[in-house]
């Protein structure tokens, strides 16, 4: 079973990228985006509208919120092929989400760096934001969250990949490809 670790900034195809493996290659995603929007839905929780306003400002959940989230889920699936898609996010995250696989004897096998071209990104994210219906809108695709987004990307989740480049599991890919061709390279990477 392959856990892989998608890196790279917001809009660079990780979740894209993160359904084909689903849909071919029979991985479980894990989506950090995906599991706070889940937990934002519930009107009704302090929780969900603290992580509500701190995603449509563009700014990150706290580690201890996204890594409780994310290692019930680890758990849960940890006996198929893992996508994470959005996590870790920074140094701490990655520390940790190493230990608690350790705990459960589970270890990274490869983390991909999506190489991107960030001028092209934001015409990608407000092409994303303008072709998709209101009622599916992410309120995080515009410029202004985005250009915030890629801030702190660049501070808080670049350094990333060194720690994995120590333990020697990280590739680099060109993001700019078309789906097919980076998906191509992922799987090359997997194999």
């Amino acid at each position: 079973m392959k856990k892989i670790v998608l890196l790279g900034p917001p809009g660079c195809g990780k979740g894209t990228q993160s359904k084909l493996l689903v849909e071919k290659d029979n991985f479980v995603q894990l989506s950090t985006g995906d599991l706070l929007r889940s937990e934002t839905s519930d009107g009704n929780s302090d929780l969900g509208k603290k992580v509500k306003d701190l995603m449509e400002s563009g700014e990150l959940v706290p580690d201890d919120i996204v890594i409780d989230i994310i290692v019930k889920k680890v758990e849960e699936h940890k006996n198929e092929n893992i996508v994470f898609d959005g996590f870790p996010r920074n140094l701490n995250q990655a520390e940790v989400l190493d230990s608690s696989l350790d705990n459960v004897s589970i270890k990274l096998d490869h983390a991909i760096f999506f190489e991107i071209d960030f001028k092209i990104l934001e015409e990608r994210i407000n092409t994303r934001a303008n072709e998709t219906k209101d009622s599916e809108k992410r309120k995080d695709d515009n410029s202004k969250t985005l250009l915030n987004r890629i801030e702190v990307f660049k501070s808080s989740t670049l350094p990333i990949v060194g720690y994995y480049e120590e333990k020697g599991i990280i590739s680099k890919i060109n993001g700019m490809q078309m789906v097919n061709e980076v998906y191509a390279e992922i799987t090359k990477i997997i194999c």
